[in-house]
């Protein structure tokens, strides 16, 4: 149990980096869901199919407060400085062909840049769809929304994503 829940947790860390794109503050998000998981008297039971949507929600709502309570701090120091860094996926280390890895790790960096670049609403349904495996009616429960709404979010989410790639390759090619 203690090993799922670790598990989990992790999986939900990565969640809530990609995110509020951020990994100091993901350890907020998780250490205030976590809380919240362990406190909550009318939460899932741990055992219980329900209770990983459940996490995951509380997990999504804490990274949405968090990036709205920076928002806020951002705009009275009123400095324009960003302190975020972004969140990097780990890559494989068991590649042979250093060519191989390069490729993997530019087009690792693209997709990360095109995730922070689209709204929150698009890229969070598409980590819990792409990256966490959520099916539909999870998401929906997660997010609050109707099922249908997931499959037509998704969809939107997902040509918002392919349009920021496609500027990204355009850009890169420009460079070359």
């Amino acid at each position: 149990m203690d090993t799922h829940f670790a598990n989990m947790v992790k999986d939900a860390f990565k969640l809530a980096a990609k995110i509020v794109n951020n990994a100091p503050d993901a350890h907020d998000v998780i250490q205030d869901a976590a809380a919240i998981a362990i406190s909550h008297g009318s939460a899932p039971k741990f055992s219980d199919e329900a209770f990983k949507p459940w996490f995951y929600r509380v997990v999504r709502n804490k990274a949405i407060d968090k990036i709205r309570s920076t928002q806020r701090e951002t705009k009275r120091q009123a400095s324009g400085e960003n302190d975020s860094i972004e969140y990097q996926a780990s890559t494989h280390k068991t590649m042979q062909n250093p060519e191989l890895q390069m490729v993997e790790f530019q087009q690792q960096n693209d997709l990360n840049s095109a995730l922070a670049a689209i709204s929150i609403e698009h890229r969070e349904i598409v980590l819990l769809k792409d990256y966490h495996d959520f099916s539909y009616a999870q998401i929906a429960e997660i997010l609050d929304i109707a099922k249908g709404s997931v499959m037509s979010r998704l969809h939107r989410a997902r040509m918002a994503l392919r349009n920021e790639l496609l500027t990204l390759s355009k850009e890169d090619a420009h460079n070359e």
